[in-house]
């Protein structure tokens, strides 16, 4: 399954990095409804994803720009987003590995870790580990 809207695409992923960012600007909250359809999150899985209450996304996608902090965090989640679809070349599949026990994790699945940006990172590296061939 082709990765359904160009939110995804590696193109916009350096853009919104470099655009963005690294300019300390606030990103458009049609990007993150945009992501949310394309990867089918619901508003409470988006929320948790991104480290907020439901009614704080709920606010945040009623207004025309994301806080700055939500911003950032958006970004790095649609980063490691780009990095799993690169990884396991479908959607479908990285979704399934996000939710699948890694015992590289104690057991919690990708996604039980990505709720912190620290687990964020931790998760990106473990997809590049995937990516490479290396077995945790």
């Amino acid at each position: 399954m082709a990765v359904p809207s160009h939110i995804l695409e590696r193109e916009t992923i350096y853009e919104l990095l470099n655009g963005f960012l690294y300019k300390d600007e606030q990103i458009p909250s049609s990007f993150l409804k945009k992501f949310m359809s394309a990867v089918g999150a619901s508003q409470n899985a988006a929320a948790k994803l991104l480290g907020v209450a439901t009614r704080t996304l709920q606010r945040e996608l009623g207004s025309k720009l994301l806080s700055k902090e939500l911003s950032d965090r958006f970004l790095q989640v649609i980063d490691l987003y780009k990095e799993g679809i690169d990884a396991f070349y479908s959607i479908d599949t990285f979704r399934q590995w996000l939710s699948t026990s890694k015992a590289t994790f104690q057991g919690k699945t990708p996604y039980e870790m990505m709720h912190s940006i620290t687990g964020i990172q931790q998760v990106k590296e473990e997809i590049i580990r995937t990516k490479l061939g290396i077995l945790s």
